[in-house]
């Protein structure tokens, strides 16, 4: 299995309201080719379907790249599935997914 599908079949388990950071999948992954993640979740062809509106910076920050129209519609996104913001980062305490 390719990084891309295998980024992709994590992304695909965090559920509405909550979010993941790069870091998270990385060690998921068992790696920590943050980068590379985020390259592959920046081409995401199949949104919805892969849901990279969901993943964040460690700190609640939003991807200053992302792929679909910039921050402000990854937040509005995220907002409409009840994330809720502090100033301009992710609740990150409240919302953070955690990977079983």
């Amino acid at each position: 299995m390719s990084l891309q599908q295998r980024v992709y079949k994590i992304v695909q388990n965090v559920p509405k309201g909550k979010v993941t950071t790069y870091g998270d999948i990385g060690k998921k992954l068992n790696t920590k080719g943050y980068r590379a993640i985020g390259q592959v979740l920046h081409k995401n062809p199949t949104w919805p379907h892969v849901p990279c509106h969901r993943v964040v910076m460690a700190d609640g920050s939003l991807a200053s790249n992302y792929g679909m129209g910039g921050p402000s519609v990854q937040r509005a996104r995220l907002e409409a599935e009840g994330v809720t913001f502090i100033e301009s980062k992710v609740d990150i305490y409240n919302h953070r997914y955690q990977f079983k």
